[in-house]
């Protein structure tokens, strides 16, 4: 009689349908979070809110992680339109900014992503800005984010190079300054300028600040 061999504890079985129900579980309640902290905001969304918004239960809701979890991976999601993990910087729009073949260029194609991106962005970024000073988690993850964000803002400006008549360094925190979510807030819905007029704002305030003359 041939005795069965115990199965390897280290070798599992993997279930691709399985995997594929998980994936679309998470996208589900992502999807669900990001609504309801956009209509509601961060402190009064519950996880009850997010779970009747994704039609499945609280518990599967708490399977993705917490409140704060939900939304950090929220605003991954909506900064990228997906779950991968490649930098924003490092994907194509941008690598197409920093590949332009002159730093005018640069900047109309980092103008042309902004009036893309902004829309479905800006409600998202919003909450996370304004939920920063209330929790702890998020306050110390949306600081990461900003030095992140400085770090592919100071990649933008070496884009600009050899037009830039400042250092880089410069040129960075000017860029990440214009181009943060309290300013594009600021002028965009409070004062009701609108993503086109914004970015063309953005774009010629940049070119006269930061480029040298080609005149």
């Amino acid at each position: 009689m041939t005795v069965a061999k115990n199965p390897d504890p280290s070798r599992r079985y993997r279930s691709p349908l399985r995997e594929e129900q998980a994936r679309r579980t998470h996208a589900a309640v992502i999807e669900a979070a990001t609504a309801c902290f956009v209509e509601k905001g961060y402190a009064a969304t519950t996880m009850k809110d997010i779970a009747a918004r994704a039609s499945v239960s609280v518990e599967t809701v708490y399977g993705q992680g917490g409140k704060a979890s939900l939304l950090l991976a929220a605003v991954d999601r909506t900064l990228t339109g997906d779950d991968l993990p490649e930098p924003v910087i490092e994907r194509a729009p941008l690598r197409g900014v920093r590949e332009a073949p002159d730093a005018r260029e640069a900047l109309r194609r980092f103008r042309d992503l902004l009036v893309e991106g902004l829309p479905r962005a800006l409600p998202l970024m919003y909450v996370f800005h304004v939920s920063a000073g209330a929790d702890q988690e998020i306050g110390a993850a949306y600081a990461t984010y900003e030095e992140r964000r400085l770090a592919d803002m100071t990649k933008i400006a070496e884009a600009l190079e050899p037009g830039l008549r400042v250092p880089v360094a410069e040129a960075a925190d000017v860029i990440w300054a214009l181009v943060s979510t309290a300013s594009i807030r600021a002028l965009v819905v409070d004062r009701g300028w609108g993503v086109e007029r914004w970015a063309d704002w953005v774009t010629a305030t940049l070119e006269r600040t930061l480029l040298d003359d080609i005149s």
